[in-house]
């Protein structure tokens, strides 16, 4: 597949996006020197080629009561990685899963309301699934960086 190659105005315009995804397409033309509808037609462009596939809102967790933010390797038999990984992907706290290289392992991020969330969410949503031979969990501490996608 030909990916489009990018020219320093489309990645400024998407390092504002990336900034400030609410940045008005007219800020975006006055901070670069181009009008709207030239800034209009290069985000289309990125979208239609699948460079920016969307626009997003982070929310503050703890705002919102979620105070636990936790990492699972969840390691599962090779015959119930889909089944388990699918079903690990609806539960609300669960913000994202990755099937990794290694043993059959799901690598989970979930946000919970505290301790006993946690809890709950292991023996309640995790243990009780076919498959599941290990979960190794990891409480975040502190938060130094988070991403919201690839950054230029």
């Amino acid at each position: 597949m030909f990916l489009p190659q990018m020219d320093a105005i489309d990645q400024d315009i998407i390092r504002l996006l990336h900034e400030n995804g609410r940045m008005s397409y007219s800020k975006i033309g006055e901070l670069l020197s181009l009008s709207r509808v030239a800034i209009q037609k290069r985000v289309d462009a990125l979208i239609e080629d699948g460079i920016i596939e969307n626009f997003t809102v982070r929310l503050n967790a703890a705002r919102l009561g979620k105070f636990v933010s936790a990492f699972f390797e969840v390691e599962v038999e090779p015959r119930f990685v889909e089944q388990a990984g699918d079903l690990l992907s609806r539960e609300p706290e669960v913000i994202s899963i990755y099937q990794m290289t290694g043993p059959s392992l799901l690598h989970m991020h979930a946000l919970l309301q505290d301790e006993r969330a946690l809890e709950q969410f292991l023996f309640k949503k995790i243990y009780v699934l076919e498959g599941i031979v290990g979960v190794n969990t990891h409480m975040v501490i502190r938060r130094f960086k988070q991403g919201t996608g690839l950054e230029l």
